[in-house]
């Protein structure tokens, strides 16, 4: 079996692609370039022609030569044939001739893996000619016409592993994913559908070759990490020894094992193995420190013999390997992070439970590989491997020998592992399907009568927490002593007042004794199966609530082992005299152990107890694992924010910079810091604890995290603290210094218990040594580093230290740390673990590295009076920055735009396509002059009318709009409604103040904080070009950069904040059933719309948040389930800001960064009992668009000043008028957002009147059945009727002519029939503002059918072919003031700039050109058509 290509060859290597920019005519080319070419039979002799053209083609323009470009050609079918090697020939001619010579090879097979072998071992070496030695690029073309006959993983990893780049053309029948795996990067792959068309690859592969040998770009291979992660590694083979394998199979596996070990080099140093073989029970062959070298090795393998015995238990041997192998005493050396591996080979089904052992080893950083042969179980398999692509499956033993490459490639290559932990979020009903819990309740004397009201009062709480039923959540309950007794079983009762009712009528069963073992027992072979009622084999969740008041009097391990094996989760709630160390054996995890004093403390915990019931859906906490090649801190997805409880155990570790370099002066300002810190840290042994450690050259530790247990102590020493001194600051050696000394279990660290691990590193000076292994090496060990950095401490290398760039903070003195101090506390008070999604090492494409990306960059500049002295050296920092981009028309383009008070464009966006032009441009450039600066009216110029398509702009296109402004002072106008219209437009703004600029408003114009840059004047702006550069070329891509295929208008955060009072009552499901008619209409999906829901009274609860949900089904089923809150009181202030800091923030699962639209949906039934201003004000501020929705008596004005503009604050009568806003919200899951959605008349729903106003002139010609098309097409989706949708059509050219009105036709069919029956009316001229007013005065009219009085919706389709020779602007206003929406459809030369002053939206403008168009925006216009209200906010005189 072949393992899936999700597991990659450069498991490794780290390889990155570096683009330098250097003067390409500078540049001398060379590389040693081989084509491997498919001359199997699957290629016909005239398409292998084609391949010898396209080489003959592509080499025809290289300079050939020994000291330049050499060339070879290799052909594969069954087997590779060399043609020519580098050095054969040296001059073009030679060449050419040869590749005319070449014949094909043909064969049946196309062994691409064995081909790319023979390359390494054969072509790319120093006799054959490659120049590897000498720096030059190794490089080759590979070009395949099918799939691989054989495994090319590992012939990939030995061309990856050279730094050779592969470049891969596939046609015909070539696999891409296997085409994107062998090639260095996936741009690097050129798929066509034939041989014919090879040529066309040409145009993309020579600029990439060009880069290539002029070594613009580069691959460096990070060999000595590859070392470190491949040279050591240990290894575990655990074997069924049944003796249902059988002698000679077993003699099978001891060779397939002899075959694997022989390709590792053994040693203390190196590769270790042990060997473990199992039955009914498991024995140690021998452990990984046992044999030292290879042959000591062999001659342990080949003694193996087989143990016997007839029942297979595969999970208690797992769970044997994992106890007494996988740890230091037998030679493990996962704490020195040294990859654990274990190979699972079994023949058999086993007799018991895998899943919970095989659990345990991922969350150990074990990688478990699983072959099954003969009678294994599949799906036990998939339990017991890492990941399913490590499962491998064989008829029989004597097939081992085939998968043999196939497990050696992971063996080789996996280098960790990563560990997901998902901690449970805030329970809700709406989570809770069907759960099994039985209650086992201490009933002995020594908890006494006086205690069972509290027990009793306890079990009825939790269960009023559930939906009990058949179908839903099933109770049982045991008391016991000295002997278990049950009082009812799982399956007893249906319903939730049955057990109610038992529980009322409990009475202790007393017993001086307490047994909880033999009493864990009972429950598991007596409640814990079918015929009591559990549904485990379903997949119902198992729980167990253990409450006791005592120690026990028998060994509790064993059992609770048994119940954990058996996948049944334990909770242990201890009060008075229970032992906490028994507690923790019983309990399925540490943090499933609840301690209270006494009894009547019971409700304390009561949340807490319902948390993992009605989160958890497994016997595990949800986990999942990846393995990974190396570690990259590149990752962001590293942090795991949950909320978690006050009270949570955490180990911090502060490692400070002791040297000179932060100077006695500081030491004060960073023992206030830490002090306020612990000050807010709930300190004890079983709580947080603090360790310290000083450092410069050396690092020497303060205080361990156990030498004190209390507030007053730490603060006391930290109080004490003296700087060390040194002159040297070695922050890696301090980070190797704590992983080694400080966070181990001697000096007081709980990682094995699973407490959170932080580091909070303080410094302020460059390191002198490496950081980036050590800081690899705490994070593979679960730490969590916090990295700042004061005065001289180096942003890279801080970033490199901590666990995320987001938790790096920057401070220009120490005395500044109190600023950050909140900021510090928030990782601090949510992380509750690490969650590494390091994935396999990437190569960044040249797209994201070399300048070749697509912007549109445009220069806002300050060209008032005050900048006219400087204004040279603003020209200088324009030509400085334009010089070091690609300038072209499917490059950079770029405009520029000065203003003071008022804005004038310079040159837009299309203006110029060569760098020489716009530099020419740039020099004529002078001070527009004038006093004042309108920086708000100029930002709003440039959205208007230079991010425009007709000003060149490709945003439609998705390509990153970059808006540079230039400022000097402060503005006279109001900034930030264009602000925020910039950031909901996806323009990335960077901001350059100088002299008197505004920092306020600096900030809220920037995109973020770390694209806004101070200089002193604008004479210091030459020397600040590098410094925007490297952002501007870099980082923007990463800001804004959409995952292909997908816009930004297919994709929406959406949340829904909704009353959940008590006032709502009964009516609730209608609120509900909003919801669930509004979600068919979203594209819901991980890269598209995500929801949430929360509702809210006095406080707010997240039902469900952003990213809990990925599909429609699972949306749908989350909120039937819904079920109101309850409260009394309506704080939606408050529920405002917690939407804002929690729901729509990154860690709620909020795309804010990656420019995605956020809307809130706020449904209310009263007036708010806290402020709504600052939170309304707040969320708009960042990006979010509320929308409200008022039910009954509500204050309009309290909702208008919510919502993101009046126009988007509905307001119906009653609960039932809700359904009747089910059409005007759907514009949220259109492309609609900037379409004003006034106030809602719920009667006028499925009503409106629609107008065409059709450019009859010539023009439109022989176009004017498609016109008479499009119309009907558009009438054809409409319920028309007297009381729904009425039509009329006006042709106009020079003068305007009504071809009916709104009136005349009452029925689709007669409305159809008088469009098809339609002539071009001809003419010469066009004259819109005429034929505006036409419509106006005589067809949206109540005599003419209009119903503008009934405040039905009135929209008028125009559909021209070019620009008015008339006046527009005063009959466009007037169709607004009427609230006529005018859709704009241009053909011909009516573009956008002819459409949008006629628009009532310029979202409403679509400029299709051709008549072919027009069918392709119908589903679109008629979708916003549909979606569209508008209120009448007057009327024409006289129309009464």
């Amino acid at each position: 079996m072949k393992m899936q290509r999700s597991v990659s060859l450069l498991a490794v290597l780290r390889l990155v692609l570096l683009y330098f920019v250097t003067e390409t005519r500078q540049a001398q080319e060379s590389a040693d370039l081989i084509f491997l070419i498919d001359g199997s039979n699957n290629v016909r002799p005239a398409e292998f022609q084609f391949i010898q053209s396209f080489i003959a083609n592509f080499i025809e323009d290289l300079n050939i030569g020994p000291n330049a470009i050499q060339i070879a050609v290799v052909q594969y079918s069954h087997t590779p044939s060399t043609e020519f090697y580098l050095n054969t020939y040296h001059t073009r001619t030679e060449v050419l001739k040869a590749m005319k010579n070449i014949r094909q090879k043909g064969g049946g097979e196309a062994n691409i893996g064995l081909a790319l072998q023979f390359l390494m071992d054969k072509h790319f070496t120093p006799s054959a000619g490659s120049r590897a030695a000498e720096d030059v690029p190794q490089v080759m073309i590979l070009v395949t016409s099918r799939r691989s006959s054989d495994d090319v993983r590992s012939g990939v990893f030995s061309v990856k592993k050279q730094g050779t780049f592969t470049f891969v053309i596939g046609v015909k029948g070539a696999d891409a994913a296997e085409a994107k795996m062998i090639a260095t990067d996936p741009s690097f792959t050129m798929l066509v559908p034939d041989f014919q068309r090879m040529a066309s690859t040409r145009e993309q592969l020579m600029p990439l070759f060009s880069l290539v040998a002029k070594k613009q770009l580069v691959i460096e291979v990070q060999e000595s990490k590859v070392e470190a992660q491949v040279s050591k590694r240990d290894i575990i083979f655990l074997i069924d020894g049944s003796s249902t394998v059988g002698n000679a199979n077993f003699l099978e596996i001891s060779k397939f094992i002899l075959n694997i070990v022989n390709k590792f080099v053994i040693g203390p140093d190196s590769v270790q193995v042990g060997v473990v073989q199992y039955s009914d029970d498991a024995l140690t062959e021998f452990y990984l420190n046992t044999h030292s070298t290879q042959s000591a090795l062999q001659t342990a393998v080949k003694g193996l013999r087989m143990k016997g015995g007839w029942e297979v238990n595969t999970g208690a041997a797992l769970d044997y390997v994992f106890k007494n192998h996988f740890t230091r005493a037998a030679g493990s050396r996962k704490d020195d992070g040294v990859p654990q591996l274990l190979v699972v080979i079994t023949g058999e089904k086993s007799m018991d439970v895998v899943k919970l052992p095989a659990e345990t080893l991922k969350r150990s950083a074990v990688m478990t590989l699983a072959i099954g042969v003969k009678n294994a179980d599949p799906a036990q398999m998939k339990e017991i491997a890492i990941d399913p692509s490590l499962v491998f499956n064989v008829e029989n033993f004597q097939s081992l020998p085939e998968i043999k490459e196939q497990v050696m490639t992971p063996l080789s290559t996996l280098a960790g592992v990563t560990i997901i932990y998902e901690q449970p979020t805030e329970p809700s009903k709406k989570e809770v399907d069907k759960r099994d819990i039985v209650f086992l309740i201490d009933g002995s004397y020594s908890s006494g009568r006086r205690n069972l009201p509290a027990i009793q009062n306890f079990i009825t709480k939790t269960v009023e927490a559930f939906d009990i039923g058949t179908d839903a959540v099933q109770v049982g309950l045991v008391q016991y002593s000295d002997i278990p007794k049950s009082e009812f079983f799982l399956n007893t009762y249906s319903s939730k007042d049955e057990i109610l009712s038992h529980v009322r009528q409990l009475r202790l069963r007393g017993g001086t004794v307490l047994k909880t073992g033999e009493a864990l027992n009972y429950v598991l072979r007596y409640l814990f199966t079918k015929y009591s009622g559990s549904r485990q084999e379903e997949g119902v969740p198992q729980f167990l609530i253990l409450i006791t008041g005592g120690r026990s009097r028998d060994d509790v391990k064993q059992p609770s082992e048994a119940l954990s094996r058996a996948g049944i989760k334990t909770l242990a709630v201890g009060f008075e005299n229970a032992i906490k160390q028994q507690l923790q054996d019983i309990s399925s995890d540490p943090s499933l152990v609840f301690n209270v004093k006494e009894l009547r403390s019971l409700p304390e915990i009561q949340q807490e107890v319902l948390l993992p019931l009605s989160t958890l859906n497994s016997a595990t906490q949800t986990l999942s694992c990846r393995y990974l090649r190396l570690p990259s801190l590149n990752s962001v997805n590293h942090l795991d924010r949950k909320v978690v409880t006050q009270a949570a155990k955490k180990d911090i570790v502060f490692l400070i910079d002791g040297s000179f370099h932060v100077g006695n002066r500081n030491l004060p300002a960073i023992r206030d810091f830490i002090t306020s810190i612990i000050e807010t840290l709930d300190i004890g042994s079983d709580r947080v604890r603090v360790g310290l450690v000083q450092y410069s050259d050396t690092a020497e530790h303060e205080f361990y995290l156990n030498t004190y247990s209390s507030k007053d102590e730490l603060i006391t020493e930290v109080n004490k603290l003296r700087l060390r001194g040194g002159t040297e600051v070695k922050t890696g050696a301090a980070l190797d210094y704590v992983h080694k000394y400080i966070f181990t279990k001697y000096a007081g660290s709980r990682k094995e218990e699973g407490v959170p691990q932080f580091l909070i590193l303080i410094t302020g000076g460059r390191s002198r040594d490496d950081i980036k292994t050590p800081s690899d090496a705490l994070l593979r060990s679960g730490v969590m580093t916090l990295a700042i950095g004061a005065k001289n401490a180096v942003r890279q290398q801080l970033q490199e230290a901590a666990l995320d760039p987001s938790m790096v903070y920057n401070v220009k003195e120490f005395d500044s740390l109190p600023e950050i101090q909140q900021d510090i506390l928030l990782p601090l008070s949510t992380l509750s673990g690490v969650k590494l999604i390091s994935e396999w090492p990437t190569i960044k494409s040249i797209n994201e590295n070399a300048d070749t990306q697509e912007r549109d960059i445009v220069f806002l500049i300050d060209g008032s009076v005050r900048t006219a002295a400087s204004f040279p050296f603003v020209r200088e920092f324009l030509r400085g920055v334009i010089k070091q981009l690609n300038i072209g028309e499917n490059r950079n383009r770029i405009a520029v735009v000065q203003y003071s008070d008022k804005a004038r464009v310079e040159f837009p966006l299309n203006a110029f396509s060569n760098k020489d032009d716009v530099l020419a441009a740039v020099e004529k450039l002078r001070p527009v002059g004038g006093i004042g600066l309108n920086t708000g009216a100029a930002l709003e110029h440039v959205i208007r009318n230079v991010f425009t398509t007709a000003a060149g702009s490709r945003r439609v296109a998705n390509v990153p709009q970059i808006l540079v402004l230039l400022i000097s002072g402060k503005s006279k106008d109001n900034i930030r409604e264009r602000a925020d219209a910039l950031k909901r437009a996806a323009i990335v703004t960077f901001v350059i103040g100088a002299a008197d600029a505004d920092g306020r408003e600096l900030k809220e114009i920037a995109y973020s904080s770390n694209l806004l840059f101070a200089v002193q004047d604008f004479k210091s702006l030459p020397e600040f070009q590098d410094q925007l550069l490297q952002p501007l070329k870099t980082l923007i891509v990463e800001v804004i950069k959409m995952p292909t295929g997908v816009t930004e208008g297919h994709k929406r955060d959406i949340v829904f904040l909704i009353d959940g009072s008590s006032h709502v009552g009964t009516f609730f499901y209608l609120i509900r059933d909003l919801i669930i008619n509004l979600i068919p209409n979203f594209d819901i999906a991980k890269d598209k719309d995500q929801v949430s829901v929360v509702q809210y009274s006095d406080d707010t609860r997240v039902e469900f948040p952003l990213n809990a949900l990925t599909t429609k089904e699972e949306l749908l089923a989350a909120v039937k389930r819904l079920r109101l809150k309850g409260g009394r009181k309506l704080k939606t202030g408050a529920a405002l800001d917690f939407v804002r800091r929690n729901v729509f923030s990154k860690s709620g699962g909020g795309r804010k960064h990656l420019g995605i639209s956020q809307i809130l949906l706020l449904i209310t039934s009263g007036k708010s009992q806290d402020d709504v201003r600052k939170p309304s004000e707040d969320l708009k501020r960042a990006g979010v668009m509320p929308f409200t929705i008022g039910i009954g008596e509500v204050e309009r004005s309290e909702l208008r000043q919510i919502a993101y503009s009046p126009k988007l604050s509905f307001q119906v009568d009653n609960y039932w008028g809700l359904s009747d806003l089910d059409l005007h919200l759907l514009s949220i899951s259109q492309n609609t957002e900037n379409v004003p959605i006034p106030s809602t008349i719920s009667s006028g729903v499925d009503r409106r009147d629609i107008v065409f106003l059709i450019d009859g002139s010539s023009k439109i010609g022989k176009g004017f059945p498609a016109v008479r098309k499009f119309m009907a097409k558009t009438v054809e989706s409409f319920d028309v009727g007297e009381g729904k949708v009425q039509f009329g059509v006006v042709q106009f050219s020079e003068d305007p002519r009504t071809e009916f009105f709104l009136n005349t036709h009452s029925t689709k069919k007669k409305v159809l029939v008088a469009i098809k029956r339609l002539k071009l009316k001809r003419g010469q001229k066009i004259n819109i503002g005429q034929a505006l007013d036409h419509v106006i005065r005589n067809i949206f009219t109540s005599s003419a059918g209009s119903r503008i009085d009934n405040a039905i919706p009135q929209i008028l389709v125009l559909v021209t072919s070019g620009k008015s020779n008339d006046d527009i602007s005063q009959q466009a206003a007037k169709l607004r003031e009427l609230g006529i929406v005018l859709f704009g459809i241009g053909l011909k030369k009516a573009d956008q700039t002819v459409l949008e002053p006629l628009v009532y939206s310029p979202s409403l403008a679509f400029p299709v050109k051709t008549f072919q168009g027009l069918l392709n925006i119908q589903n679109q216009l008629q979708q916003i058509i549909k979606t569209v209200a508008v209120e009448v906010v007057e009327r024409p005189a006289g129309d009464k």
